[in-house]
């Protein structure tokens, strides 16, 4: 038997151990509403050979569970109800926005703009979004959930080990982009969304099928802030920034071009915009 379906067996065995008989994903209810995937401890192939920043390397973990979808409004809201907190951009009083008509990699200040109003007092309204992902927070807020919650920001393997679900492929479902399984932006440039996956914005977590453990928006909606840094990044750029993954609504192929499995998205650790998220991760 060839090494690479020795490798697909293995895969099929871990990702076995995490469906039940009628095949649905296994999950176990966690704090704040948050519905947990044990990924078993194991070794697993990641990145990809040439690739320039993630080159195939093995990782090895003793396992964990992690979020099935994105941190929500609702449970951010439940936070800071309970605790007080105030998040970078309040604290500030402004932060950056994009959306339909604006020019390619155009982030643009608007005061007033957190994680209540991503896109400013006059856009949507998180308190009537409860099931969108929390947005416009910085990868310090998304620790201070974490902590709060008892759980952990995903290291870097960690989140490629669990959105791949065994796939060795660009994306959970293949090498071919797919517009309506995520979330991500529809057209030739950000002047005109086609709505092509139902969405201009942020979408409800859960909207699209979920990869084969049962992981919703591993590409596309939101980018998520992980631990850890990549080799190619200095440890004093390191310091600075935050490192994410997955892409989010406002990626296309011609801009940020993230929304895949293999690259790796990175910001200043108190920067918000309204396309950062997270979701979280608990130790065995």
């Amino acid at each position: 038997m060839d090494r690479p379906a020795v490798k697909r067996i293995v895969f099929a065995m871990l990702a076995g151990s995490l469906m039940a008989a009628d095949g649905e994903a296994v999950k176990q209810d966690g704090p704040n509403g948050h519905k947990l995937i044990t990924v078993p401890a194991g070794t697993y192939a990641l990145g990809s050979k040439g690739h320039p920043t993630n080159p195939a390397h093995a990782f090895k973990t003793s396992g964990f569970r992690i979020a099935d979808c994105e941190t929500t409004n609702a449970q951010f809201s439940r936070f800071v109800a309970a605790t007080g907190y105030v998040t970078y951009a309040e604290k500030q009083g402004w932060s950056l926005i994009g959306g339909e008509g604006s020019a390619e990699w155009e982030w643009r200040r608007m005061d007033g703009a957190n994680w209540r109003h991503p896109f400013g007092p006059q856009g949507p309204d998180a308190e009537k979004l409860p099931d969108h992902p929390v947005t416009q927070i910085s990868g310090e807020d998304a620790r201070a959930y974490c902590k709060w919650i008892g759980g952990r920001l995903p290291q870097l393997d960690e989140w490629e080990t669990a959105a791949r679900a065994g796939a060795t492929t660009r994306y959970p479902w293949g090498d071919t982009y797919v517009p309506r399984c995520a979330n991500t932006w529809n057209g030739i440039n950000h002047l005109k969304n086609t709505r092509e996956d139902g969405y201009v914005l942020t979408s409800p977590v859960r909207s699209y099928p979920p990869n084969a453990w049962g992981l919703y928006d591993v590409i596309g909606n939101v980018f998520e802030y992980c631990e850890g840094h990549p080799a190619w990044m200095s440890a004093e750029e390191a310091k600075r920034k935050i490192c994410g993954r997955g892409g989010s609504w406002w990626c296309s192929d011609h801009c940020c071009n993230f929304h895949n499995l293999l690259d790796v998205g990175r910001m200043i650790r108190t920067a918000s915009l309204p396309n950062q998220g997270f979701r979280v991760v608990f130790d065995l």
